[in-house]
Formats: C-alpha cells, structure tokens, sequence
C-alpha cells in the first residue's frame, strides 16, 4: 500500500493497481502525476491496468481529468475500469469519458469483481 496525498495506491494483482482518493480530496495535476510515478516505480517502469474509486465527495480538477486522460498517461495505464459510487459520481465518471476521451480502453463499474473481471480481459495491452 502506498498511501499519497490524494488517494492510497495498491496492487490488487502484480499488473492492476487499484487507486482510491479520499473523502473529500480534490486531486489536482501534482497529485495525479505522483499517483502515475507512484504506479512506475512500484512496477519498474512497466504500464498498470488501472482500477480507480473516489470516497465521498472526492474528485479530480479539471486540469487532473485532463492530465489524466492526456496521451502522456498511457505510458502509465493501459486500461482504467471506475468504480461508480452514486449517481452524482456516474455523471461525472460520464463526463470524464465523453469529454476528457482518454485514448485506452475505459470502462465503468457498479461492482469491483466485474471491473476487475475486465481489466484482467485487457492484459494483452500491457504488451504495447
């Protein structure tokens, strides 16, 4: 467990980190590359599948979702399953898809078994 300012970062699996930001955290652009650092280091360079949760009223700023979604963040992440909390939280996890259009793989989740079903689906892209 590797717990940052923003969020604790764990290894569900070798290759799939789960990130979840605390209770009321705003995450901005610093936060979110640490988070990626974080995730480089503990896997020796090499690309996480990635499992992100927010706790009551967490969230990102708008230049975190961007930073978060930018082609230079996939040299961290593969593919990202988020875990809805409430509906608030799946309109905005909407917005972030629609908008922010990360160019992985990216899907959302009521339950972590299912994400997590999915992200083991999404190995192969740890490859590229």
């Amino acid at each position: 467990m590797i717990e940052l300012d923003a969020c604790t970062l764990t290894f569900i699996e070798e290759d799939i980190a789960h990130c979840h930001f605390h209770d009321g955290a705003t995450a901005d652009k610093a936060q979110v590359q640490a988070m990626f650092d974080a995730m480089a280091k503990a896997r020796g360079g090499a690309k996480s599948l990635f499992l992100v949760s927010f706790g009551q009223g967490a969230t990102l700023t708008n230049d975190a979702r961007a930073h978060a979604s930018s082609p230079e963040s996939s040299a961290y992440i593969a593919a990202d399953a988020i875990l809805l909390r409430d509906f608030g939280h799946q309109l905005s996890a909407n917005a972030f898809v629609r908008v922010n259009r990360p160019q992985r793989p990216i899907q959302l989740f009521s339950d972590k078994d299912e994400a997590v079903t999915w992200l083991k689906q999404q190995r192969h892209l740890l490859a590229e």
